[in-house]
């Protein structure tokens, strides 16, 4: 075909071209994948779609001179290179949340080959690791291959672009297609020439010429080019805002360039005025790296079963090891060759036989490999190394490369997720302190002891690994399904000796299951592979004694299947051809096996049908049935007394906690398990990694305490125990004075006291058809309770202690009508003057809410019900305007005549006390607790900030709505930081950053500025639920948002900001050095206000540990906090006292807690705002109004909903 040339006419000649050329065009479209948009002429797109896969693997950074493949690589591909695209390479852009950069050049690039047969198969390979272990990927390969066969007929055709601009072809087919190259090569070559002269003309309007198949700079614009100098990896480029495909440093980003808060030079540990010095042991030891530098090529992997591509760490890992059992050596190296994540990341000493290749194993399995780069390990890297989490990953699979391959350990290790759980046979009596390493629970299923390890870089000691403990659940081996069956039916466990006995026996030979007894067992064989052997079922002999199953022979002779459904009982008939008649399954059964059914009124287990036979009936006897031999993790339902059990069994004490993870870091054996981390073995010794073998020791303060007061006495915790009495205290500790009046924003309104009047609704079971009784005289001692703590009540009889009860009513859902109980709650509002005793009083209305169960823990779904929890909480606190305090019908009928020996009524006391807006207590302004006198001195603002997502079971649902989250903000309204309100919004399901957050910060300072008068000098926010890689960006918005907020208030409000994130989602743990250090009532944890800021924090940040939670049972966590930002001048012990004084205001609790007061209420008001939102759905549905989240008017009316109501002073999500 000619060249194109342009006149005064150009564009018919151009469109009479292309016209002419249309067949040639789609024939090229369909196979040599060229897309062209023809529309107008100057959005004219050609998107040439061609491999730019280059063989000479000689790049510095992927392996200079020792880690290049130079080898002419064909593997039967089309071979397109072209250089045209704006002369750049494009390399991946992973993020820098544990994303494996690499400069190989294959982003946007397709390889794709077809296959021989009639069908063009083309696999697309996302290579988006949409995993733990390498969230966000960016590459996007798509490949085929032919398997040996040549694209129609043998033919292999290679075209490339030169660096000369032209197109070059070479034949390595027969002649008889030598006219269709021709033809092909002069049409691209036209295509080549049209872009270029499209540039010099400047018809392209948003730049000319700067599109990606530009070679000219032509056009009257030329966007800036942001230098890449210095920069290891074009991976670490972005769009900017401006020029969204500009790249962009990603350094140069505004949330990358700000600096974050640095650590103080002095420490806790180094004021000898601040608290008692000891020193603890961590669950860290340290790893060492070599000092020599070792070569590690690395590859991209990904694993397929048949078409479904594996990225779960517990699938992924056992298929690759099973296709490899396939493969020769020559084809890929064997398992002591490489190091292999589990995942999506090969690690090899040594070049593969390719950069890039398929490999199939059996059952039409397979993994695909490509070389990303080469680097050198040694003790350098940690530190000059950009991707931290290379690193991490890398020790973390070497260490662990032992246990992951079950051939090299015997079968004694399963791995799920970031665990390995151990699967001994055996444990030495008296181990651990009689640690709960192997558990038998109920139904079949044991409880099994495992270990994570992480490593950890930024540490201030250096490079460490933190082990953990964690259990979870397995399939006891050979369990028979009968067995489990009649455990799920009764509740409880059956013992061997009740078999023995013979009654069990005879009882399940008369059974007869009900329909709920088939669902209940289904749900728990859901997803679970069973064993079926007619040779092994229930044994008895002759006198009716029963006899254990033989393992080892079950294993050998049974057939393994995946559970579909349950069928009908061994009386069903089916055609017999090999009889040739028809025969009940019993039948069969004594005829093929000799083995007569011992138990014909029970279910069959039905095989899925296969898709070649999908009316065949396959069924399995329930007693020929068992769990699999070998331990696998229990996948079935939970039931509530087997979470219970597991919980129960499981907590270990801080001694057996300490003894296991000191065993397991001294890598020593458990049982007959070997060690899970060796220094001695092959992956250790070859790549030159030593992990310590004690646990690290970390220098502690335990910091003082604020001095805490009520109304009549104080309390000082000179000890350390972080619990002390109110209401249980003799005398009771009463609330203060101020926090008797309703708060105001107008000072000259007169101060009036509240009184409180209570009414009881009582919500019955919706399974239930009638309702249920309490006891009165529960309600009357907490009435009296309340009183006694300084909070008035309306009393009918004082002397006898008998309170008023405002009104009764009791709903059944199925019954009543939800509008009835909105009435009722109208009608509370209404004739309360009659119960004042002065006109200096307001009445105040609470509804104590009985439920006979809790409605979180029923499948409402399943059985059509609806949550009344939900739906009362906010037609009251919403949309009525009254108090409500909710609580199980069971623990009100416990409530005991004093709070001393009710250990119910002293919680219910505090919860309606903060409810009601009555200050319990506060920390001495003018103590001895410098920083908490400062915070009251000049008026701050402290903020608490969380978001709620949906839950699995709304995230499974069908309504969107329920999808979306909930963000929360919480501040004080007083000086004392004791009184919170909160502000909650809804936004997009599981986004962290909140929109819009300027909005939540100005309603919270103006809350602040109209209780107090005065405005914040300082705002302090307590952040939750971020990750170190949300820590740039998040700050950068947020803090952004709080300057928003201020200048909108006045030009001149510059208030000092600190940001703190909170987070519990850690492994690091302490134990005392010295046990006396500690005491038995708490379980021999470290104290309350014990603070760790070396060692094992990090250097990139200014962080510290602090544990404040009291420690009864097992290991108390302590709390991880990053001082992220901070313009107020303080102390470098300021912001780790204060924080410690912040965990002693939570109003629920007379004890602290594990995490400040603000962070706690920004918890309980987002979800109270999620529960509320559910109710407002059902309640708006009632009207026959459906909210619809693509609805901007009601989205809007949905987030109005779960606003407090105005007239409810006080913190009603507590």
């Amino acid at each position: 075909m000619p060249r194109l040339h342009f006149h005064c006419h150009w564009a018919t000649q151009l469109r009479l071209s292309l016209k002419k050329t249309y067949s040639s065009l789609s024939y090229l479209m369909n196979n040599y994948m060229i897309n062209v948009k023809i529309g107008n002429i100057t959005n004219l797109i050609v998107q040439l779609k061609m491999s730019n896969y280059d063989d000479d693997y000689d790049r510095r950074g992927e392996g200079g001179g020792r880690g290049g493949y130079r080898t002419d690589y064909n593997d039967d591909r089309d071979d397109y290179r072209n250089d045209y695209s704006n002369r750049n390479d494009y390399s991946d852009n992973y993020n820098d949340r544990g994303d494996y950069r690499n400069d190989y050049n294959d982003d946007r690039n397709d390889y794709r080959n077809d296959y021989s047969s009639r069908n063009d198969y083309r696999d697309n390979y996302n290579d988006h690791y949409d995993n733990r272990d390498n969230p966000r990927g960016g590459n996007d390969y798509r490949n085929g291959y032919n398997d040996g066969n040549n694209y129609r007929g043998g033919v292999q055709d290679n075209y490339y672009h030169n660096d000369r601009g032209n197109w070059s072809h070479q034949d390595n087919g027969c002649e008889e297609f030598d006219t269709r190259r021709v033809y092909e090569r002069d049409y691209l070559q036209a295509l080549h020439n049209i872009v270029p002269q499209l540039d010099r003309m400047n018809l392209n309007r948003n730049g000319g010429g700067n599109n990606m198949y530009s070679q000219h700079s032509g056009g009257s614009y030329r966007a800036p080019q942001r230098c890449t100098a210095g920069m290891s990896n074009l991976g670490q480029l972005a769009g900017g805002a401006d020029h969204p495909r500009m790249p962009v440093a990603k350094k140069d980003l505004a949330h990358n360039q700000q600096k974050f808060c640095e650590r103080p030079e002095s420490s806790a540990y180094d004021n000898p005025r601040c608290g008692k010095k000891i020193e603890l042991l961590t669950n860290h030891a340290l790893v060492h790296l070599p000092t020599t530098a070792i070569v590690l090529y690395e590859y991209n992997v990904e694993v397929f079963k048949g078409r479904k591509k594996l990225e779960k760490r517990e699938e992924a890992g056992p298929m690759f090891r099973e296709i490899l059992q396939t493969v020769p050596d020559y084809i890929f190296p064997p398992a002591t060759d490489f190091i292999y994540n589990d995942v999506n990341l090969i690690w090899s000493t040594t070049k593969l036989s390719s950069p890039e290749k398929k490999v199939g194993g059996g059952n039409g399995n397979w993994f695909y490999y490509k070389y990303t780069r080469c680097f050198e390990l040694n003790s350098e890297l940690a530190i000059n190394c950009q991707d931290s989490q290379l690193v991490s990953t890398l020790v973390d699979a070497i260490a662990t490369a032992r246990a992951r391959w079950p051939k090299q350990t015997g079968n004694k290790f399963s791995v799920f997720k970031k665990s390995i759980f151990l699967l001994q046979d055996r444990l030495d009596e008296g181990a651990f302190a009689d640690a709960s390493v192997f558990v038998k629970l109920r139904n079949g299923v044991d409880a099994r002891i495992g270990f994570s390890m992480a490593i950890k870089l930024n540490l201030r000691v250096g490079i460490t690994a933190c082990f953990d403990v964690s259990h979870t659940l397995f399939t006891r081996p050979g369990y028979p399904l009968v067995r489990l069956f009649w455990e799920l039916i009764h509740g409880e466990t059956l013992e061997n000796e009740q078999i023995l006995d013979g009654e069990w026996d005879s009882h399940m030979q008369k059974a007869t299951p009900t329909e709920s007894n088939i669902q209940l067992m289904s749900s728990v064989l859901k997803k679970m592979t069973l064993i079926f052997s007619p040779e092994d079922g229930l044994s008895f002999d002759e006198e009716g004694k029963y006899h254990e199953t033989d393992l080892r022979r079950l294993k050998s002779r049974g057939r393994e299947f995946k559970f579909y459904q349950f069928g009908s009982n061994s009386s069903f008939v089916f055609f017999d051809e090999r009889s040739g008649h028809e025969i009940s399954v019993a039948e069969y059964f004594l005829a093929a096996y000799n083995y007569r059914l011992r138990y014909p009124n029970l279910p069959c287990l039905q095989k899925k049908p296969s898709k070649m036979n999908p009316h065949r009936i396959v069924l399995y006897p329930m007693e020929l049935v068992s769990l699999l031999v070998d331990p696998m993790r229990y996948t079935g339902a939970v039931t509530e007394k087997l979470k219970g059990d597991l919980i129960k069994y499981t907590t270990l004490s801080v001694e057996q906690r300490r003894l296991v993870l000191q065993n397991v870091i001294a890598q020593k054996a458990i049982g007959d398990c070997p060690p899970i981390v060796d220094n001695e073995d092959r992956y250790m010794l070859n790549h030159g990694i030593k992990i310590g073998k004690e646990m690290l020791s970390v220098k502690a303060c335990l910091l003082p305490a604020p001095e805490v007061v009520y109304g009549n006495s104080t309390f000082l915790d000179t000890e350390n125990q972080g619990e002390w009495e109110a209401v249980t205290n003799d005398p009771i500790r009463t609330v203060l004075e101020d926090g008797l009046y309703m708060r105001t924003r107008n000072r000259s309104a007169p101060k009036l006291k509240k009184r409180l009047l209570g009414s009881i609704l009582k919500i019955g079971s919706p399974m239930n058809s009638t309702g249920f009784e309490i006891d009165d005289s529960c309600y009357h001692h907490l009435m009296r309770a309340i009183h006694e703590a300084g909070q008035p009540v309306c009393w009918q009889n004082l002397e006898l202690g008998q309170a008023v009860i405002q009104g009764s009513m009791e709903y059944l859902q199925g019954r009543d009508l939800p509008g009835t109980v909105m009435d009722w709650f109208n009608s509370l509002k209404e004739n309360l003057d009659k119960y004042k005793q002065g006109e200096d009083e307001v009445i105040v209305p609470l509804v104590f809410v009985i439920f006979e169960v809790r409605f979180s823990t029923l499948n409402l779904e399943r059985q059509g019900f609806q949550n009344d929890y939900n739906l009362f909480k906010f037609l009251a606190d919403n949309e009525v305007g009254i108090f409500t305090q909710g609580m199980l019908k069971k623990t009100f009928n416990n409530i005991g005549a004093t709070p001393a020996t009710c250990k119910y009524t002293s919680q219910i006391v505090e919860k309606v006390l903060g409810k009601v807006g009555t200050t319990h207590r506060r920390l001495e302004r003018n103590g001895d607790h410098k920083s908490w006198k400062k915070i009251t001195a000049e008026p701050t603002l402290i903020l608490g900030v969380d978001v709620s997502h949906p839950s699995p079971r709304d995230l499974r649902g069908e309504d969107h709505v329920k999808r979306l989250s909930i963000a929360t903000v919480v501040g004080n309204i007083d000086l004392d930081c004791t009184e919170y309100r909160a502000s909650s919004k809804i936004q997009d399901v599981g986004e962290e950053r909140i929109v819009r957050f300027e909005n939540e910060i100005l309603e919270r300072i103006s809350g602040f500025v109209q209780f107090t008068g005065k405005r914040p000098a300082h705002i302090v926010i307590y952040r939750d639920g971020l990750s170190e890689g949300d820590f740039q960006r998040t700050l950068y918005e947020e803090k952004n948002s709080v300057q928003i907020a201020c200048r909108s208030i006045a030009a001149d409000f510059n208030p000092t900001l600190t940001y703190i994130v909170v987070t519990k989602r850690h492994h690091t743990r302490f134990f005392l050095k010295n046990e006396e250090e500690g005491s038995k009532e708490h379980g021999f944890n470290v104290l309350p206000g014990t603070l760790v800021e070396d060692t094992v924090t990090t250097k990139n940040y200014y962080d510290f540990f602090l544990s404040t939670q009291v420690g009864q049972i097992g290991l108390a966590r302590p709390t991880h906090y990053y001082v992220l930002h901070n313009d107020w001048k303080v102390p470098g012990t300021f912001w780790p006292t204060v924080t410690h004084a912040l965990t002693y205001l939570f109003c629920r609790s007379t004890s602290t807690v594990n995490l400040p007061a603000p962070v706690l209420y920004a918890h309980l008001a987002a979800k109270k705002a999620k529960e509320t939102m559910d109710g407002a759905l059902y309640a708006n549905a009632l009207c026959g109004k459906f909210l619809d989240t693509s609805s901007f008017a009601d989205l809007a009316q949905l987030e109005r909903c779960i606003k407090n109501h105005a007239e409810l002073d006080g913190m009603t999500f507590v």
